[in-house]
């Protein structure tokens, strides 16, 4: 009787013990939250964004089990694809988009994640950022700013990349510059050559009336001048007449 006694005792114990250990079921989302909240993790953008930096993505997924919005911004205003763009991690990139999250977002300073990615200069960051903006229906206009970053920066590769996405070449920017423009102000043979090899208009004039090798001769750029000369590119009236008055 007593050993029947202690075997149902014991039992008894086994069964309250299980009762306060809960079991997380991955495939319940506040099961996965009461998770988090017992080993004292904070459920917040913060907190996967520092995940995501750290290429963690077990946790990331974990948070995502708990129905986390991915595309949450941190305090700072970087979301988690704002992060692996800027700092060119592929894998966490690529496990974000598979997972749901968008390319057209902004970054903490208000710019485009694919401008960012343009100025960084990592190529196989831009691709992927490319494909998934067409995924995501983003018509190639709105690539313009990206293509004058690429050009003023003299990141031919990057004008390729863009161009082949469709990515318009010819685009005025709110200053009245056109990439042309840039790519021949800030000395950028490459880039220059790459635009001309693409048909833009050499002879374009700038917001302020001046041409491409009006630039390109009051910054004395020799180089780009006989390149520019060569294909048909000339200097406006306007310019010639400044030059006399200096």
């Amino acid at each position: 009787m007593k050993k029947k006694i202690l075997a149902l005792c014991a039992a008894g114990l086994i069964f309250s013990l299980t009762g306060c250990e809960e079991t997380m079921d991955p495939n319940d989302p506040q099961s996965v939250r009461r998770y988090l909240t017992k080993k004292q993790i904070g459920f917040t953008p913060n907190q996967f964004v520092s995940y995501a930096v750290n290429s963690d993505t077990a946790k990331m997924t974990l948070f995502l089990q708990a129905s986390f919005e991915i595309d949450q911004p941190a305090d700072n205003g970087n979301n988690a694809v704002a992060i692996a763009a800027n700092k060119g991690n592929m894998m966490v990139l690529n496990y974000l988009f598979d997972h749901g999250a968008k390319a057209n977002v902004n970054n903490g300073n208000g710019e485009p994640v694919i401008d960012n990615a343009v100025m960084m200069g990592n190529k196989e960051v831009v691709v992927r950022i490319l494909q998934q903006l067409k995924k995501e229906g983003v018509e190639p206009q709105n690539l313009a700013t990206a293509v004058l970053i690429a050009a003023k920066t003299g990141k031919a590769d990057m004008l390729e990349v863009l161009a082949d996405a469709g990515a318009p070449l010819e685009n005025r920017s709110p200053d009245g510059y056109m990439p042309i423009h840039w790519a021949v102000k800030s000395g950028n043979y490459d880039a220059m050559m790459f635009l001309i090899k693409k048909g833009v208009d050499v002879n374009a004039k700038c917001g302020q009336g001046y041409s491409v090798l009006d630039w390109a001769t009051n910054e004395g750029y020799t180089r780009l001048i006989k390149a520019l000369k060569k294909v048909g590119a000339k200097n406006t009236a306007k310019y010639k007449l400044d030059s006399r008055g200096r």
